[in-house]
């Protein structure tokens, strides 16, 4: 079957080319039909500028996707012929692939454009689940891209009081649209006196660096009170030299504040829901998609962009630049 899909041939390079794809599934597959999928500006981002380490091209790009099923595995029990699957897949008109997290019979009940955003709260829903943070306790987030807004919002579902740190304006007042009510702008107000202000002077019980900068996990350090947490969402990414036993002493010394670094990487947790575990990325995009419905979790507001895959260049472009005027941006697979 011919189809089409996103490459990177180059450092900062996104084209869409013609691929052949063997119709031939493994028992546990589908075969999709592509209508939308997701660009993730973090991890996507650190592929399409080389900023990822050991980035070598080209290669392909995508993280998610919804589309119809046209093909099933025989032993593929979630899904038929003619239903719609929300996948992690990649961006190209037709796919392979065995990660089916949601499936919807005909017709939605939401508009399919904005399905692919569970992935980004499932995401952002790891650095709730390995927190221990409680009921009423304060949550700084850094940065409010996809992954930084989804925790906001999550942090703020289960009873937090969220603050959340970001230099982009448009990016802040999308985040008072989902109703994140305490904002600092670093290039207006100094965090740490506006987070201790907020809390009484005590800081933070936990403080979620969503970016992926590595000069921030200090800052996140000294957002956060005596025993809290500091978790890393965002995967670093890029050099950063300094003074590492300055950093580490955050975690090691009481007098500055003996804190606990943790890991919120999604891959903590199994794919697909077996029993095993209580928790799993299958089941946390069930969860998400049941918040969206009831209107909890606000998604609509992270669409800023619906693109034919043919503009994958611009795109790629505007999330990398134009930080301003690019959030959430889907391709749409009908048009190609």
């Amino acid at each position: 079957m011919k189809g089409k899909q996103i490459i990177m041939p180059a450092k900062r390079t996104a084209t869409l080319e013609n691929f052949e794809l063997d119709e031939t599934l493994a028992p546990n597959q589908i075969l999709l039909k592509t209508h939308y999928s997701l660009i993730s500006p973090g991890t996507e981002g650190a592929g399409y500028t080389g900023l990822e380490s050991g980035t070598r091209f080209p290669h392909g790009s995508g993280y998610t996707a919804i589309g119809e099923v046209l093909k099933v595995g025989e032993h593929v029990t979630k899904c038929a012929v003619g239903d719609y699957a929300f996948c992690y897949s990649s961006h190209a008109s037709i796919v392979k692939t065995a990660s089916v997290m949601l499936s919807f019979k005909p017709p939605l009940e939401m508009d399919a454009k904005l399905i692919p955003f569970v992935r980004m709260a499932t995401v952002a829903m790891t650095s709730l689940r390995v927190s221990s943070v409680e009921f009423g306790d304060t949550a700084v987030i850094i940065g409010l891209g996809l992954v930084g807004n989804s925790a906001s919002q999550l942090f703020n579902l289960a009873g937090m009081k969220v603050i959340s740190v970001e230099r982009v304006p448009e990016r802040i007042e999308i985040a008072r649209k989902c109703g994140i009510q305490h904002l600092i702008n670093p290039d207006e107000e100094d965090v740490l006196e506006r987070v201790k202000s907020l809390t009484d002077g005590h800081k933070a019980e936990i403080t979620v660096e969503a970016i992926g900068n590595p000069r921030l996990v200090e800052l996140a350090y000294q957002l956060t009170r005596t025993k809290g947490e500091v978790i890393l969402l965002g995967s670093p990414r890029g050099e950063y030299i300094t003074n590492a036993t300055a950093i580490l002493n955050y975690s090691h010394l009481i007098g500055l504040g003996a804190i606990t670094l943790k890991s919120a990487h999604e891959w903590v947790y199994p794919t697909m829901h077996s029993g095993e575990s209580k928790h799993s990325l299958e089941r946390n995009s069930q969860i998400v998609y049941s918040l969206i419905k009831e209107g909890k979790f606000k998604i609509e507001e992270l669409l800023t962009h619906v693109i034919n895959p043919e503009d994958a260049q611009s795109a790629y472009d505007g999330l990398t630049n134009q930080k301003d005027k690019y959030l959430g941006v889907i391709m749409d697979w009908t048009q190609v």
